[in-house]
């Protein structure tokens, strides 16, 4: 199974009817927002730690923010 995934329900509605035991999106960061803010914590926190740049940090934010998850 190299390189596949099986990507999250967006609704916990989803999740339940397809059997998934993993949290929804919507479970996990609850809106667009909750999200772009969680991709924004992590993304600070391995730059401070020295294993992303801060040009790249802020590119990967962009995006969070730009996506459509949960929206």
């Amino acid at each position: 199974y190299a390189g596949g995934f099986v990507p999250f329900a967006n609704t916990r509605a989803e999740r339940i009817e397809n059997g998934d035991p993993r949290l929804s999106l919507e479970e996990r960061y609850s809106d667009h927002q909750g999200y772009v803010e969680a991709v924004r914590a992590a993304t600070v926190r391995v730059a401070e730690q020295g294993f992303l740049l801060p040009v790249d940090a802020a590119h990967l934010i962009r995006q969070a923010e730009s996506s459509d998850v949960l929206r």
